[in-house]
């Protein structure tokens, strides 16, 4: 070996050393929580972590002590609904919230799947529908905060699951805020594209709460309800169009299917959002064919839920207080 080439490798050992030393501490940090089990989430960042993986790990952790047989499905708005008032109407001491950020209606059915590989019965479910259920909006994107977990989603497996948060840990030096945070443990305006403190998440039933939110509300509710996460609302909202494609009809017979299969009682709930449009009643008939009317209760549009701004954490989800209502009136 040449002088000189000993000096061109010593000059590229060099110049890599960073990049070798980020790689490393990627697999050291585990930034997104993604490579080791956790045995508790607790409070984490909604821009970036996976609520899918959280949901996922969450189950196979405690599912051998629990066997859930009681769930709730759904996008971030079906944290609304907690185990807790879930369980007094259905006199199950331990629900599991299997949730996840925008769920549409593939994640929900493949974890219905998922849940009867793993051997449970499936004795009570709630399935929230919202304007993400139909919606394949983020299926095909490299989003960390959305994708499925592998473990029972068949369009990707295990080494493209992780090469894409290997390489987000890269991507507009997300690095450089996540040690920014790490060692000075100071929130700064920068940070806000990748970090957002905000949520907590519950063991062994995987809830998901908003303290920052109810911290905000208790501490000046008359500026926070003035503020901009709250969009000015239509005197008469317009129907929201037809979601429900040819495609999708799979899903919901898979769904279907898996109900009758394990005896379920299911309750199919339209989200009071706060834009109060009506669901679409196209769809509506499309659910209530495939689930029977008695099942499918609808809360969208004007109603005493959707009236109320105190009803909502901000313009996309409203609170435990009204899931807690709605809950006793579907089960009374």
């Amino acid at each position: 070996m040449t002088n000189n080439f000993k000096i061109f490798i010593k000059k590229l050992f060099l110049f890599g050393l960073p990049i070798w030393i980020l790689a490393i501490s990627y697999f050291i940090f585990d930034p997104f929580h993604v490579l080791y089990n956790y045995e508790d989430y607790g409070s984490n960042f909604l821009k970036t972590y996976n609520r899918n993986r959280i949901s996922t790990q969450t189950f196979l952790n405690n599912n051998p002590k629990f066997n859930f047989k009681s769930f709730i499905f759904g996008s971030s708005r079906s944290s609304a609904f907690l185990t807790e008032d879930f369980g007094k109407n259905i006199n199950d001491a331990n629900p599991y919230h299997f949730d996840s950020f925008n769920d549409n209606i593939s994640g929900i059915a493949e974890k219905l799947a998922f849940i009867e590989k793993n051997g449970n019965q499936i004795k009570n479910a709630i399935v929230l529908i919202d304007n993400d259920t139909f919606s394949e909006k983020f299926d095909k994107s490299e989003s960390i905060v959305h994708l499925k977990d592998y473990r029972w989603d068949d369009s990707t497996n295990f080494f493209q699951y992780h090469l894409i948060f290997f390489k987000s840990f890269f991507k507009k030096q997300y690095f450089v805020s996540f040690f920014d945070l790490k060692i000075f443990k100071t929130f700064r305006p920068y940070m806000d594209e990748f970090f957002k403190f905000k949520y907590f998440y519950t063991t062994p039933n995987n809830n998901f709460l908003f303290p920052e939110n109810i911290a905000k509300i208790n501490a000046d509710s008359l500026n926070y309800y003035k503020s901009d996460e709250f969009p000015k609302r239509t005197n008469s909202p317009i129907m929201l169009e037809a979601s429900i494609k040819k495609y999708h009809i799979e899903n919901l017979k898979k769904i279907a299917e898996i109900f009758k299969r394990n005896k379920t009682d299911y309750k199919i709930i339209i989200a009071p959002l706060y834009d109060q449009r009506d669901y679409n009643a196209l769809d509506l008939e499309i659910l209530n064919i495939y689930f029977g009317k008695n099942r499918v209760y609808n809360y969208s549009g004007k109603n005493k839920y959707t009236n109320y701004l105190g009803n909502y954490y901000e313009g996309s989800h409203f609170k435990p207080s009204v899931g807690k209502q709605i809950l006793e009136e579907i089960y009374q």
